[in-house]
């Protein structure tokens, strides 16, 4: 409370209880007296005006009483503003009561000190004793402490400072005293206490709720986009690093295709292959390629008399030659050592005719069938190169020689050859093939799997892709599949069924691989015999059993070493009405003559008779001393 605040008028009995009669005693005071008469000196008072020293603050303690207390130290035991309840039986001095004295006036008066006793305190001495020096209490000194350092506002701190510390100490406020009713206070109705200390922290957490939303979905939507945009930027350089590596593997794919072309002598076709690619000029590689090619076409030699092409001509090949001769009914082992060759004899061949710079070629290398009419052709070879066919007959396995028990099932009871042409795992032809043992194994059994490997050693033994002239029976079916309806009623229809599926998927897999498919007659039949009617009831088998899985053939095989004497008679004009316009007979050297209407030619038949007995046959083509087995053979029957 300031000076200027004093209430002058101060009930001390209305408001702390204090009686100033009962204070002062029974003596009456009365407005008479005239304390202006009394000194200061004589008051005690001293010079309430001069300048005082602050006392000096010394502790005390608690049972320490200062008998030497002053006016000013009394009167401040019923001051409210001195801490000290007022005593009522504690006589106050008659100036108390005067109106013109300043109670917030600091003085100090003299105050006696006595030395510390263990007893009651001193009697007051006389005022004109000497004051006494009261004795101090000597303190050892503390160790200074180290201030600590403040620690530093978390963020719980300052977000207290600054939105709820002024609402606690707003409600913190005593309400205003209502004048009428003194220290009542006005209660505050729920909603005031709501809007005032809840909802300002609720509205806060709100915002900052809203804020926070804000911030985490702005940084999550940032990283979103900037994950967004790393993986767009990735996708378009895998993109990018996608089209280039395709664009370099379609180069890589054209050159190596153009080079697959080049090695069967296509180079017109190898050309074409590298001008797929564009621009030759951007592309130094394939500019390269391109002049190297035209620079060995140039250089190509026209093989134009096709009458001196030889056609080496084969049976089924012996797997195991053994067997084959060691067979006894009806004579079979000698025919089989008389007119077949075995697989050892064939891989033999191809090598000696390899080495001595033969080429495969086929009836489409130097002819063009079109419209019905034959066109010759020409087939162009490097220098040293020289065209060569081969054609194998009898490659529909018959029965006889492979099943022992006639129950259609290939056995131990076998011959020795292969039983049926096969698809491995890797789509590649094979040849089935079951032995001795009874065991069904599939590899390299017959012709056309051991060709097909040696190609792929040496592409350049087939101009643009020519390979074998297979020619098949249909009296037992063709590739070893019985597909005939005659065996229904011995199997079943299922059986039947199968076997054309599996046909058919071999037709398919030779026709691609470029294997030229021709007719050996349906029942092996010498047709110098036949009369035209006898040839066109034999040719409607044909149509009606083999062609709906072999597909329409224009090549046909004559068997048993036969041939028509009349290419103009009625006999020729059946096999022509059938679709066929190349003939293949047999004869002792190479021949062929092609018209525009068909095309004749002649076969060498490679046998263990003639390659023993006739090897001038073969004479500049191979050497078949060299190839024949003699260890296994013995002798060869004349």
């Amino acid at each position: 409370m300031a000076k200027d605040d004093f209430d002058i008028n101060f009930d001390f009995e209305q408001e702390l209880g204090f009686d100033p009669k009962s204070f002062l005693g029974d003596t009456e005071i009365h407005d008479d007296i005239d304390l202006n008469e009394f000194s200061d000196e004589e008051l005690g008072l001293g010079d309430l005006n001069a300048p005082q020293e602050a006392p000096q603050q010394e502790e005390s303690r608690s049972d320490d009483f200062d008998l030497d207390m002053d006016l000013g130290d009394f009167l401040s035991m019923g001051d409210p503003k001195g801490g000290r309840p007022a005593d009522e039986n504690v006589d106050v001095p008659e100036f108390a009561h005067r109106q013109d004295y300043d109670y917030d006036q600091e003085a100090e008066y003299p105050q006696e000190e006595y030395p510390e006793q263990d007893d009651a305190p001193q009697e007051f001495q006389d005022e004109e004793e000497v004051e006494q020096p009261k004795k101090k209490r000597e303190r050892k000194p503390k160790k200074p402490k180290e201030p600590k350092k403040p620690a530093g506002p978390n963020i719980f701190t300052k977000f207290y400072d600054l939105y709820f510390a002024p609402i606690m100490d707003k409600s913190m406020q005593e309400e205003p005293v209502d004048p009428e009713r003194p220290r009542r206070r006005r209660r505050k109705s729920k909603m005031q206490i709501f809007k005032e200390v809840y909802l300002p922290p609720i509205v806060v957490s709100l915002c900052l709720i809203l804020v926070l939303t804000f911030t985490v979905g702005s940084v999550t939507n940032f990283i979103k986009q900037k994950k967004l945009d790393a993986d767009t930027e990735k996708t378009r350089l895998d993109e990018s690093i996608s089209a280039e590596q395709e664009a370099e593997r379609n180069k890589q794919r054209l050159l190596m295709e153009a080079e697959a072309l080049a090695q069967v002598y296509d180079y017109d076709g190898a050309i074409a292959k590298l001008e797929e690619v564009g621009d030759l000029t951007a592309n130094t590689e394939f500019a390269v390629k391109r002049s190297e090619y035209e620079t060995i076409r140039s250089s190509l030699k026209e093989y134009q008399d096709p009458t001196t092409i030889p056609n080496l001509s084969f049976h089924t090949l012996m797997v195991d030659p053994a067997r084959a001769f060691a067979v006894t009914e009806d004579g079979l082992g000698g025919l089989y050592n008389r007119n077949f060759v075995s697989i050892g004899e064939f891989e033999k061949i191809l090598q000696n005719i390899y080495d001595a710079g033969y080429v495969l070629v086929d009836f489409d290398s130097f002819t063009t069938y079109n419209n019905n009419q034959i066109f010759p052709g020409s087939i162009k070879l490097p220098e040293g190169k020289k065209p060569i066919m081969i054609t194998e007959t009898m490659v529909n396995y018959y029965g006889y020689m492979v099943d022992g028990n006639d129950d259609e099932e290939p056995d131990a009871a076998g011959h020795g050859f292969a039983s049926k042409l096969v698809l491995d795992a890797n789509g590649d032809i094979k040849a089935e093939y079951v032995d001795a043992n009874g065991t069904k194994m599939v590899g390299n059994y017959d012709l056309v799997p051991i060709l097909e490997d040696f190609l792929k050693e040496h592409p350049d033994f087939s101009y643009q892709g020519a390979k074998a002239i297979l020619a098949v029976s249909g009296k037992e079916g063709i590739f070893g599949y019985r597909i005939n309806s005659t065996y229904v009623s011995t199997k079943s229809q299922s059986f039947v069924d199968g076997e054309i599926a599996g046909a058919k998927e071999i037709v398919k897999a030779l026709r691609d691989r470029g294997y030229t498919l021709a007719c050996y007659t349906y029942n092996d039949s010498d047709y110098k015999q036949l009369n035209a009617n006898q040839i066109n009831e034999e040719l409607s088998l044909w149509t009606q059993h083999i062609t709906p899985v072999i597909g329409d053939v224009n090549v046909f095989v004559f068997a048993k070493s036969s041939n028509i004497t009349d290419y103009a008679g009625a006999s020729f004009t059946a096999l022509y009405n059938s679709g066929f316009r190349y003939f293949v007979s047999n004869g002792t050297t190479p021949w062929a003559e092609v018209n525009s209407t068909y095309v004749r030619q002649n076969r060498l038949m490679v046998t263990g008779n003639s390659m023993a007995w006739h090897s001038d046959w073969f004479k500049g083509i191979f050497d078949p001393n060299v190839v024949i087995d003699m260890t296994t053979r013995v002798s060869v029957p004349n």
